[in-house]
């Protein structure tokens, strides 16, 4: 939930996303200048596609719960009727006729 609402945040507000461009240049610039790679890099670019990459793993986290809930319904109505058929609630030529 807290990245959920960085996201939103940093995405709203210039003064917030520059300051995050800074960490993240110090931060992944430093890494790149440790390694000793002659490679160059865009990294303000590099820093929205991690922040794209992070909005498409909490989409996914979403789908997730969703898949789940409704996987939890349906094994609850599965374990009602079973109940109920058990108890003689419902009978089970009355469930194949459906």
């Amino acid at each position: 939930r807290e990245l959920e609402e960085f996201l939103e945040h940093v995405k709203s507000c210039r003064e917030c996303y520059d300051e995050l461009e800074i960490h993240y240049i110090i931060s992944v610039g430093t890494k790149y200048l440790e390694e000793e790679n002659p490679k160059s890099y865009n990294i303000p670019c590099m820093l929205k596609e991690d922040l794209l990459e992070k909005e498409k793993m909490l989409k996914k986290r979403r789908e997730l719960k969703i898949m789940f809930g409704v996987l939890l319904l349906l094994l609850a109505g599965a374990g009602i009727v079973a109940v109920l058929v058990f108890l003689g609630h419902i009978e089970l030529p009355f469930l194949l006729a459906m």
